[in-house]
């Protein structure tokens, strides 16, 4: 967590969370049909009056420590994937998408296969976030 927040413009200033979520935090929705994942994070910063005039915007960060390679994808993130699976192609979309209240925060990951309806060895992988709250 970043707890040094920088001035944006007179008057406002923003603050960077980072959660790392891993493999193993990711819950299942189990709730009869169109089935996600998804983690939830008690976040403070986010207040009822960052809520009503703020602004929080959450991004999947991939590679932070490798220079090259590092970046970070505005949420929601969609991904169109392939897979070769027994002798065929497998093609479908992988959403990771974020949503908050007062004190808290959720992301969500849906795949538009549903594949993990019929086996629930798979899981999402583990992932990084930053969440930026500006303070109006």
């Amino acid at each position: 967590n970043s707890d040094e927040p920088c001035t944006c413009t007179p008057g406002t200033s923003s603050k960077t969370i980072t959660i790392k979520v891993k493999a193993s935090d990711w819950q299942y929705s189990d709730q009869g049909n169109n089935n996600y994942f998804y983690v939830g994070a008690d976040v403070p910063e986010i207040t009822e009056h960052v809520f009503d005039k703020g602004e929080v915007k959450a991004y999947l960060v991939k590679d932070r420590n490798n220079s090259y390679y590092a970046r970070k994808h505005v949420l929601p993130y969609v991904m169109h994937k392939e897979d070769y699976i027994n002798g065929n192609w497998v093609f479908y979309t992988e959403t990771v998408d974020f949503t908050y209240g007062i004190g808290w925060a959720e992301f969500n990951f849906r795949a538009s296969d549903f594949a993990y309806e019929e086996s629930l060895d798979i899981n999402p992988e583990e992932m990084e976030f930053d969440i930026v709250i500006t303070k109006p």
